[in-house]
């Protein structure tokens, strides 16, 4: 095995160091377009002007027996938006309706009143490309926030699968246009690859909804399952609906795959620490081995050599593996440091017995610490993989079980330092959001509240400090906030996560991305 850990940091840090946000291209006047975020990238809030801004939700259950979901509109602007939504089921189209949405307001569409289909997606159509829109998938397993998509694509991507004991994943793929699309699907686990002979080239029909249960591929009673849907005709979106039942997870996730295999993922809440459980699914669907380097971020300056150990994680092609930061770390050679920390504070005695006045040192820890921790994926290969990370923390009594697919910096190199987030808690929450400084630089962050005359900076959460490369959290209790569209503005380049309770007086949390600030 090859060692390159060290100069994959390298790169990895000097290559963030050294991130320029790139113009705008303004279009021809005459020429219509839709709202852009700078490329493929994850869900983003983008710019006000465009002639129509489209966001694709990854769908939700709406089946009844405690099931449902709905979509949250939020205008981040002083005019009212005006647009269109069409409900999506497997019969076809079901609703398709405009809306308005007023000044510095919000709209909710309630999907389960109009359909009673397992799954329904919906798209959104903006006139002027403004606001943001979000989905929050409702289930007796605990509710599930998620960002709607921006664009289709061809390819889509799932890391985490899991259908141990009772476990439940399924897929969800969305044809929001007039034209079928034809495509096929594979998926991979840490022994084989597969295609599924009747998923070899099958079809999602026009403006529909179809859904595949993964177990019905043959994949069961597996700790993890990569999927991979390739368009050769059309593009579509596609999510994965996850039920925990078992297995040491327990909990409900919808959310979306990914469109584009990446060299870098970014995560902001790790966190090590008794009864908690980490992973981090890596999905190589590629056709070559690639190596895998993981820096952890965050971290005290007691635990400086984490990142020295030259280990990298190597994924076979066509393979998934799963890395556990806690189990996973050694058998790697440890560099040792060039710089130490402060040991007990006693003095060397010389020689002759006396105090030479040199502190005794003691070289900085290896070990992963107890707390929170950011963590980076990344490799020197082309973009070739997927992440995702799956937290189960304790839950008064129980467990509760999450997954996160990681963040890439956008394909011009951009990271924001302004996060958008359209649902957030409507109870008090502590540390109801993460956030992770990737600059090495003193920052401070502003939490705004959007009310009737627009945004509104919190006094409690104004000019939060924010250590240089630190992870802090921020509590969402004071009551104005709960319920309302909230805007996280750092100093410094940040990624923000946000943890949710799960609702239905289930305990636990529930993760996902806040939606960054394109320019």
């Amino acid at each position: 095995m090859s060692r390159r850990a060290i100069p994959a940091l390298v790169l990895v840090l000097v290559g963030l160091i050294g991130l320029v946000i790139v113009g705008r291209n303004t279009p021809e006047p005459e020429t219509p377009f839709f709202a852009s975020t700078g490329g493929t990238w994850m869900p983003a809030v983008g710019t006000s002007g465009a002639l129509t801004g489209s966001w694709f939700c990854p769908g939700v259950p709406t089946s009844g027996d405690g099931a449902g979901g709905e979509i949250v509109v939020s205008n981040r602007d002083a005019q009212q938006i005006v647009g269109r939504y069409l409900v999506l089921t497997e019969e076809g189209v079901v609703a398709d309706e405009s809306f308005s949405v007023g000044s510095w307001a919000q709209r909710t569409i309630d999907v389960t009143s109009l359909t009673s289909a397992p799954f329904a997606s919906v798209v959104v159509e903006i006139e002027g490309g403004g606001g943001l829109v979000e989905q929050r998938a409702i289930h007796p397993l605990g509710n599930s926030v998620a960002a709607c998509s921006n664009d289709t694509s061809a390819n889509w991507y799932v890391a985490d699968g899991y259908t141990l004991e009772e476990s439940i994943e399924t897929l969800i793929l969305t044809n929001p246009f007039d034209e079928p699309v034809v495509a096929s699907l594979r998926f991979s686990t840490e022994e084989r690859e597969a295609q599924p002979g009747q998923f070899g080239g099958f079809t999602v029909p026009p403006r529909s909804v179809r859904t595949i249960r993964i177990a019905d591929l043959g994949a069961r009673d597996e700790p993890i399952i990569s999927v991979a849907v390739e368009a050769t005709a059309g593009r579509l979106v596609v999510a994965r609906a996850q039920e925990y039942r078992g297995g040491g997870r327990f909990g409900f996730d919808v959310s979306l795959a990914a469109p584009e295999l990446r060299d870098q993922w970014w995560f902001a809440d790790g966190e090590r620490t008794d009864g908690v459980t980490e992973t981090y699914s890596i999905y190589n669907p590629t056709d070559e081995e690639v190596e895998v380097t993981v820096f952890f971020g965050g971290l005290p300056l007691a635990s400086s050599a984490v990142n020295e150990l030259d280990n990298p994680i190597v994924v076979p092609p066509l393979r998934a593996v799963i890395f556990d930061p806690a189990a996973d770390r050694g058998g790697g050679d440890v560099v040792e440091p060039e710089a130490s920390v402060p040991g007990d504070g006693t003095s060397d005695v010389g020689d002759d017995g006396e105090d030479d006045g040199i502190v005794d040192l003691q070289p900085a820890s290896t070990e992963l610490p107890e707390g929170r921790h950011a963590t980076v994926f990344s490799t020197l290969a082309q973009p070739s993989i997927v992440v995702e990370r799956v937290l189960t923390r304790p839950a008064d009594g129980s467990i509760s079980t999450s997954v996160v697919l990681g963040a890439p910096p956008r394909p011009d190199g951009f990271v924001p330092n302004t996060w958008h987030m359209g649902i957030g808690p409507t109870e008090p929450t502590e540390d109801a959001l993460v956030v992770y400084n990737i600059d090495q630089i003193e920052a401070t962050v502003t939490v705004s509240v959007i009310g009737p005359d627009g945004p509104s900076a919190v006094p409690s959460l104004t000019d939060v400090p924010l250590a240089s490369g630190s992870i802090i959290t921020i509590d969402l209790t004071d009551p104005d906030v709960l319920g309302r569209e909230l805007v996280v503005v750092s100093t410094s380049r940040v990624f923000v996560e946000r943890s949710l309770p799960r609702g239905n007086d289930l305990p636990g949390r529930s993760g996902s991305w806040l939606l960054p600030q394109s320019v």
